[in-house]
């Protein structure tokens, strides 16, 4: 799984400096597939980078996650005169 996410996103990702700093704690298993992942498929990347590429890449990959909610406006239904302007 590690890998599909890590070879999806080569070259769409933002650089450290637009995004926002986090500290995970990782379990033993959790940080051994990691070190798996990166060793497998992008040797040259930092822990941190490549995390950040797995959860950008399962980001995209989610129908709606992290995309603004689209303002529709009001229901036909719920149009009347006093909501008239």
């Amino acid at each position: 799984m590690l890998r599909r996410y890590a070879q999806t996103q080569e070259s769409s990702m933002m650089s450290p400096m637009d995004g926002h700093a986090l500290t995970i704690c990782l379990g033993q298993a959790e940080l051994a597939a990691l070190d798996r992942s990166i060793r497998d498929t992008m040797p040259t990347l930092t822990r941190e980078q490549a995390l950040s590429r797995i959860v950008s890449a399962w980001a995209e990959a989610q129908p709606e996650a992290g995309r603004p909610e689209t303002d529709e406006g009001m229901r036909p239904n719920e149009l009347n005169a006093s909501n008239d302007i």
